[in-house]
């Protein structure tokens, strides 16, 4: 049988723990509760941002405690779901959290079509229930822990999340819906799907392979940040900025790699270097 991804330890605090943990603002170690899990959730959401800016490099230095902690504990940089995902891996296996790693499609916003499962979500386990905690998918995603029961719901002023679940198969199949209040949306959107079943070690690598690398990857056909605020979110797709807030939604186009930097610093309190930024010149 393949190793999977199921852990359920408590490692030492180390120097990149606690780097991470007051890069969002909290103190570790914390206790392994669901108020803890959404304490969790919150801080890193509206602290480290959704952006793939650096992907490519990133990818290179590949995802080792050191390279990671370079990149979003020392630089302040965000990260994709793989980047964001095993830095939260650190801080779970600190506080003693039990949790698995599951690899959902993501819906295309144009097609509708299901991709390929390429977005790393975790789900954790603190007594008798079960929570998907999702971190990566960015502004547009859960607002906190979701439980794992059908048809339940986490509302948030902003952006609500419901999940949904599917037994027919050999496998439990989640579908996780959102619905975003601040832009006035008045239906649920599906935004991914995931099999309820552990995954290898080589499968996260050839989904961030894929993720990094595939032309066909989404990530790879555009530049993109997001991180969500109290009443909505703001986003920045391809040169175009969109700020969500309070049921309006504003995209105005940036003119130049010097306003593109500056709305990054600005919103998402980013540096990045002029040759990763992707600005048609």
């Amino acid at each position: 049988m393949p190793a999977t991804t199921t852990l359920t330890r408590k490692t030492p605090v180390n120097q990149l723990i606690t780097g991470y943990a007051g890069r969002i603002g909290l103190q570790v170690p914390l206790e392994p509760t669901v108020e803890c899990l959404r304490q969790l959730h919150e801080a890193h959401l509206y602290n480290v941002p959704f952006e793939n800016f650096s992907m490519h490099g990133n990818a290179e230095r590949g995802l080792s405690e050191e390279a990671l902690g370079e990149a979003i504990v020392e630089r302040r940089r965000g990260g994709i779901c793989f980047e964001t995902g095993r830095m939260m891996q650190s801080l779970f296996d600190a506080c003693g959290f039990d949790y698995e790693i599951r690899l959902a499609s993501c819906v295309n916003p144009t097609t509708q079509g299901l991709g390929p499962a390429t977005h790393q979500v975790f789900v954790v386990t603190i007594g008798a229930e079960r929570l998907l905690f999702d971190i990566g998918y960015g502004a547009q995603g859960p607002r906190g822990p979701v439980p794992l029961a059908d048809g339940e719901r986490v509302e948030h002023p902003a952006l609500s999340c419901r999940v949904g679940l599917d037994s027919t198969g050999a496998a439990p199949v989640w579908t996780v819906a959102i619905m975003e209040h601040a832009a006035n949306a008045t239906e649920w959107r599906d935004i991914y799907r995931f099999v309820d079943a552990p995954v290898g070690e080589a499968d996260l690598e050839m989904a961030h392979f894929y993720t990094t690398a595939s032309p066909n990857s989404l990530l790879n056909k555009h530049k993109v940040a997001s991180i969500p605020t109290p009443a909505g979110r703001v986003s920045v797709r391809d040169g175009h900025v969109t700020v969500v807030r309070d049921g309006s939604s504003n995209t105005t186009p940036v003119e130049d790699e010097a306003q593109l930097q500056d709305v990054l610093a600005r919103h998402f309190g980013l540096t990045v270097p002029l040759p990763d930024l992707g600005l048609e010149r």
